[in-house]
Protein backbone atom coordinates (compact mmCIF):
# COMPACT_ATOMS: atom_id res chain seq x y z
CA UNK A 1 0.00 0.00 0.00
CA UNK A 2 1.21 3.40 -1.05
CA UNK A 3 1.96 6.02 1.67
CA UNK A 4 0.41 8.91 0.12
CA UNK A 5 -2.68 6.81 -0.73
CA UNK A 6 -6.13 7.37 0.50
CA UNK A 7 -6.97 5.47 3.79
CA UNK A 8 -3.23 5.48 4.69
CA UNK A 9 -1.63 6.13 8.08
CA UNK A 10 -0.34 9.33 8.84
CA UNK A 11 1.92 10.67 10.79
CA UNK A 12 5.25 9.59 12.83
CA UNK A 13 5.64 6.76 14.22
CA UNK A 14 7.32 6.21 17.81
CA UNK A 15 10.62 5.23 17.16
CA UNK A 16 10.79 8.15 14.71
CA UNK A 17 9.56 10.79 17.29
CA UNK A 18 12.02 9.51 20.27
CA UNK A 19 14.67 9.77 17.86
CA UNK A 20 14.15 12.99 16.96
CA UNK A 21 14.10 14.19 20.66
CA UNK A 22 17.19 12.14 21.29
CA UNK A 23 18.74 14.08 19.07
CA UNK A 24 16.94 17.19 20.23
CA UNK A 25 18.42 16.72 23.64
CA UNK A 26 22.04 16.40 22.54
CA UNK A 27 21.76 19.34 20.64
CA UNK A 28 20.80 21.45 23.58
CA UNK A 29 23.28 19.96 26.23
CA UNK A 30 25.81 21.30 23.72
CA UNK A 31 24.59 24.19 23.20
CA UNK A 32 24.12 25.51 27.03
CA UNK A 33 27.30 25.70 28.18
CA UNK A 34 28.26 27.98 25.06
CA UNK A 35 25.61 30.02 25.98
CA UNK A 36 25.75 30.86 29.40
CA UNK A 37 29.63 31.83 28.30
CA UNK A 38 27.91 34.14 25.72
CA UNK A 39 25.57 35.55 28.28
CA UNK A 40 28.38 36.25 31.34
CA UNK A 41 30.41 37.72 28.38
CA UNK A 42 27.12 40.16 27.26
CA UNK A 43 26.83 40.67 30.98
CA UNK A 44 30.03 42.24 31.47
CA UNK A 45 30.32 44.22 28.08
CA UNK A 46 27.07 45.60 29.18
CA UNK A 47 28.90 46.23 32.59
CA UNK A 48 31.68 48.26 30.76
CA UNK A 49 29.35 50.12 28.64
CA UNK A 50 27.18 51.05 31.62
CA UNK A 51 30.35 52.22 33.42
CA UNK A 52 32.21 53.90 30.39
CA UNK A 53 28.61 55.91 29.91
CA UNK A 54 28.54 57.13 32.94
CA UNK A 55 32.35 58.36 33.35
CA UNK A 56 31.43 59.91 30.27
CA UNK A 57 28.33 61.49 31.64
CA UNK A 58 30.58 63.07 34.70
CA UNK A 59 33.00 64.85 32.48
CA UNK A 60 30.29 66.37 30.34
CA UNK A 61 28.65 67.39 33.44
CA UNK A 62 31.64 69.01 34.82
CA UNK A 63 32.29 70.97 31.98
CA UNK A 64 28.90 72.00 31.21
CA UNK A 65 28.27 72.75 34.17
CA UNK A 66 31.25 74.40 34.95
CA UNK A 67 32.16 72.96 38.19
CA UNK A 68 34.07 70.11 39.43
CA UNK A 69 32.12 66.66 39.74
CA UNK A 70 32.90 63.36 41.52
CA UNK A 71 31.86 60.01 40.57
CA UNK A 72 32.67 57.50 43.49
CA UNK A 73 31.20 53.73 44.30
CA UNK A 74 28.33 54.01 46.49
CA UNK A 75 26.48 51.58 48.69
CA UNK A 76 23.11 53.67 48.50
CA UNK A 77 21.67 56.42 50.65
CA UNK A 78 23.49 59.34 48.82
CA UNK A 79 26.93 58.22 49.92
CA UNK A 80 30.33 57.29 48.45
CA UNK A 81 31.69 54.19 49.71
CA UNK A 82 35.14 53.70 51.04
CA UNK A 83 36.31 51.30 48.71
CA UNK A 84 37.58 49.98 44.98
CA UNK A 85 34.45 47.52 44.39
CA UNK A 86 31.99 49.61 42.06
CA UNK A 87 29.89 46.61 41.46
CA UNK A 88 27.07 47.34 43.67
CA UNK A 89 26.70 51.38 42.17
CA UNK A 90 28.28 54.64 41.41
CA UNK A 91 27.11 57.94 42.89
CA UNK A 92 27.84 61.07 40.97
CA UNK A 93 28.00 64.63 42.25
CA UNK A 94 28.69 68.07 41.92
CA UNK A 95 31.71 68.78 44.45
CA UNK A 96 32.98 72.54 44.18
CA UNK A 97 34.31 72.16 47.53
CA UNK A 98 36.18 68.91 46.55
CA UNK A 99 34.67 67.00 50.04
CA UNK A 100 34.48 63.14 49.56
CA UNK A 101 31.03 62.80 49.99
CA UNK A 102 27.90 65.12 48.13
CA UNK A 103 27.45 68.38 50.75
CA UNK A 104 23.32 68.24 50.28
CA UNK A 105 20.91 65.43 48.34
CA UNK A 106 20.41 68.06 45.46
CA UNK A 107 23.93 67.84 44.97
CA UNK A 108 23.89 64.41 43.63
CA UNK A 109 23.16 64.34 40.04
CA UNK A 110 23.18 60.10 39.15
CA UNK A 111 22.59 57.68 42.09
CA UNK A 112 22.87 54.11 40.20
CA UNK A 113 22.06 51.10 42.02
CA UNK A 114 23.40 47.48 41.14
CA UNK A 115 23.92 48.58 37.55
CA UNK A 116 25.58 45.53 36.58
CA UNK A 117 24.58 41.22 37.11
CA UNK A 118 25.49 39.54 40.61
CA UNK A 119 28.01 37.33 38.83
CA UNK A 120 30.04 40.35 37.17
CA UNK A 121 32.53 42.91 39.74
CA UNK A 122 34.14 45.72 38.82
CA UNK A 123 37.06 47.18 40.43
CA UNK A 124 39.24 50.34 40.54
CA UNK A 125 42.70 51.63 41.21
CA UNK A 126 43.88 50.74 44.86
CA UNK A 127 43.93 54.09 46.46
CA UNK A 128 41.38 55.21 43.86
CA UNK A 129 38.04 55.11 45.21
CA UNK A 130 36.71 58.44 42.94
CA UNK A 131 36.79 59.77 39.77
CA UNK A 132 37.12 63.82 40.11
CA UNK A 133 36.41 65.83 36.93
CA UNK A 134 37.33 69.19 36.79
CA UNK A 135 35.31 72.13 34.97
CA UNK A 136 37.94 71.26 32.04
CA UNK A 137 37.24 67.75 31.33
CA UNK A 138 40.22 66.70 33.15
CA UNK A 139 40.69 64.32 36.27
CA UNK A 140 43.74 64.94 37.76
CA UNK A 141 45.83 62.96 39.63
CA UNK A 142 47.03 59.32 38.33
CA UNK A 143 45.37 57.51 36.19
CA UNK A 144 42.49 55.11 37.29
CA UNK A 145 41.70 51.62 35.80
CA UNK A 146 38.27 49.74 36.18
CA UNK A 147 38.91 45.59 35.93
CA UNK A 148 35.67 44.37 34.70
CA UNK A 149 35.63 40.74 35.67
CA UNK A 150 33.06 37.94 34.89
CA UNK A 151 33.66 35.14 37.35
CA UNK A 152 36.95 34.43 37.76
CA UNK A 153 37.98 36.20 34.45
CA UNK A 154 38.82 39.65 33.69
CA UNK A 155 36.80 40.97 30.90
CA UNK A 156 38.40 43.93 29.94
CA UNK A 157 39.92 47.29 31.63
CA UNK A 158 38.74 50.82 31.13
CA UNK A 159 41.49 53.40 32.09
CA UNK A 160 40.95 57.29 32.81
CA UNK A 161 43.69 59.13 32.37
CA UNK A 162 44.88 62.59 33.22
CA UNK A 163 43.09 64.71 30.14
CA UNK A 164 39.77 62.90 31.81
CA UNK A 165 39.58 60.32 28.69
CA UNK A 166 38.39 57.01 28.51
CA UNK A 167 39.51 53.73 26.82
CA UNK A 168 38.99 50.19 27.22
CA UNK A 169 40.64 47.13 26.44
CA UNK A 170 39.28 44.19 26.14
CA UNK A 171 41.40 41.09 28.00
CA UNK A 172 42.84 37.96 26.49
CA UNK A 173 40.61 34.33 26.77
CA UNK A 174 40.72 33.33 31.28
CA UNK A 175 42.85 36.23 32.19
CA UNK A 176 42.53 35.72 35.93
CA UNK A 177 40.76 38.96 37.22
CA UNK A 178 41.47 40.74 40.69
CA UNK A 179 41.88 44.06 41.71
CA UNK A 180 43.68 46.24 39.86
CA UNK A 181 47.33 46.96 41.58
Amino acid sequence: MRKDAPGAPAGFTLVELMTTLAVAAILAGLAVPGMQRFLEWQRATGAMHALTTQLALARNAAVSARTPVTLCPTRGGGRCAESTDWSTGWLLYRDPARLPQPRVPDDVLRDEHAPVHGSIRIFSTQGRVRVRYQPDGLAPGTNVTFRICSGERLHAEVVVNNSGRTRWTQAPADTPCGPPG
